[in-house]
């Protein structure tokens, strides 16, 4: 973290215990681009060194920029190390929770449904379904045995070519 930045926090949480009310405006003077409070412009100008540079000036501008930039990021360091997750990634989050909590309610719908489908099913036990299941799996591997035999053998073969090749 940048020294202005912890300067700042210094100077700015010494004045916190004469309100709550701060926190709020800070927030908001964030959200705001650094506009509206301007105790806090002013507190923030001095401690970046912008009060230094003549506002309105391109080297103002550009200065403010760097200093904003700087802190937002000093900022998200800082209510990292207080455990705060930025609004929009728990947003995200949700987002993502209510998603997966579809599509687990819809797979467990499908699910429901093919176990009554296998039960109702005439002529055909589970046990049954079960052993032609693992007979179609175990053929399944044996063949991806034998294709993966059969690519490493090609390899081989073509090391083997390129090894004498070289010599």
């Amino acid at each position: 973290m940048d020294r202005q930045f912890l300067e700042f926090w210094g100077n700015y949480l010494l004045n916190v215990a004469k309100g709550q009310k701060q926190m709020e405006e800070v927030t908001e003077w964030i959200r705001k681009g650094f506009s509206g409070f301007e105790e806090m412009n002013s507190l923030f100008r001095k401690i970046y060194g912008l009060d230094k540079t003549p506002q309105g000036t391109p080297d103002y501008f550009k200065a403010w920029k760097k200093a904003q930039v700087d802190f937002k990021k000093s900022f998200t360091d800082y209510l990292n190390l207080l455990g705060v997750v930025p609004l929009d990634v728990h947003l995200e989050l949700v987002r993502k929770y209510e998603e997966l909590k579809e599509k687990v309610a819809s797979q467990e719908e499908t699910i429901k449904h093919l176990r009554m489908l296998l039960a109702e099913s005439q002529g055909a036990n589970s046990a049954e379904v079960a052993r032609h299941f693992d007979e179609l799996i175990k053929k399944q591997s044996d063949q991806f045995q034998n294709l993966i035999e059969g690519f490493n053998k090609m390899f081989k073969k073509d090391s083997v070519r390129s090894e004498g090749e070289q010599e």
